[in-house]
């Protein structure tokens, strides 16, 4: 399968959501093997999900490509996987997204037999590493840290005008959104959507969440302040080599 046909079947022409599908990782060849086998996914327990008459989105944040498995689980009851990682491959990467890779070329076939229209509720799919962690960002390594930004999403009017009336957080261990993910939350919540968090380990349905307002809120140059800390990289997304620093000479 090329580069194109599997983004087509991640983003099908006439589906809703598939503008927002992040095209970074599909032009690459799995190098590693996701953790799921194939029909790992079948097994997981999707209890804590809303129903489908809830008119929920799902935003999935969790490591590597579990996001992808847990989404796959999500499009079997009828929620559409929307893939939305945006850093580049790379050698001695800060963050590893070979998994990711590989498990959107193993569960491409998977989806496409999903009972799934082309206005089916969102999953957001989100690599829970992707602001780097405790990761060593030093000379000579690939650093393809990346943020997500209000931009990346769907606006909370796009949501409301296409029936959506909560968006459920669901991560691993916590129920606190990440630092970027605050800047989407919040603008959804103070649009009038309703803002829950659950734990996928749990099985316990999904709480209501107030999200606080964070510094640079709707500041015009928070995108600007955030991007001159990451490395854009030429072929979208980010990821660029962190350069050995400059070696000066004279004497002393």
């Amino acid at each position: 399968m090329n580069p194109t046909e599997l983004y087509n079947l991640w983003a099908p022409e006439g589906a809703l959501w598939s503008k927002w599908v992040k095209p970074v990782l599909f032009a690459q060849t799995p190098l590693a093997v996701s953790a799921y086998e194939q029909t790992q996914w079948r097994s997981l327990n999707v209890a804590w999900a809303p129903s489908m008459d809830s008119r929920s989105a799902v935003i999935l944040d969790l490591p590597e490509d579990e996001a992808v498995c847990w989404g796959l689980a999500l499009a079997s009851r009828g929620f559409r996987p929307v893939p939305l990682y945006n850093g580049a491959p790379g050698v001695s990467a800060v963050v590893n997204v070979g998994r990711i890779v590989g498990a959107l070329h193993d569960l491409a076939q998977d989806l496409v037999e999903m009972p799934l229209t082309t206005d089916s509720p969102p999953v957001f799919l989100l690599d829970a590493n992707r602001l780097g962690g405790s990761a060593v960002v030093s000379p000579g390594r690939f650093d393809n840290r990346w943020s997500v930004f209000p931009q990346d999403f769907p606006s909370a009017t796009f949501l409301l005008a296409h029936g959506l009336r909560a968006v459920v957080l669901a991560q691993r261990h916590t129920n606190a959104p990440q630092h970027d993910l605050v800047h989407v939350l919040l603008r959804w919540q103070e649009a009038g959507l309703e803002t829950l968090a659950c734990d996928v380990q749990s099985n316990q349905p999904p709480t209501t969440i107030r999200v606080s307002r964070p510094g640079n809120f709707r500041a015009l140059w928070y995108r600007a302040l955030v991007v001159a800390g990451l490395r854009r990289n030429s072929a979208g997304g980010f990821g660029a080599v962190v350069p050995e620093p400059s070696q000066s000479s004279g004497y002393g």
